[in-house]
């Protein structure tokens, strides 16, 4: 399975800042089902490693498919799940 992340802008909200960016995700138990829950792995630049819990979205319009993710330290990610 193949996503791609979207870079989330906070930048209207707080002070921009050094935090580091996702490079990678592996989201092992993927569904194409809304508001499934998951884990997900997410790989930074800076290399490390952090567990996410996500849920599965389905854009009504379009009919894409995304998994948004947050941790308990408040880091987010969004990826958009690309059809091989």
């Amino acid at each position: 399975m193949t996503f791609e992340i979207r870079q989330l802008s906070w930048h209207k909200r707080r002070r921009p800042g050094s935090q580091p960016k996702p490079i990678a995700v592996e989201v092992p138990d993927f569904k194409k089902e809304a508001n499934h829950m998951c884990q997900i792995s997410v790989t930074f630049d800076n290399g490390e490693i952090l567990e996410m819990t996500g849920r599965v979205l389905q854009n009504p319009v379009t009919g894409a498919w995304s998994v948004n993710g947050i941790n308990t330290s408040g880091q987010s990610v969004f990826a958009k799940y690309v059809e091989d």
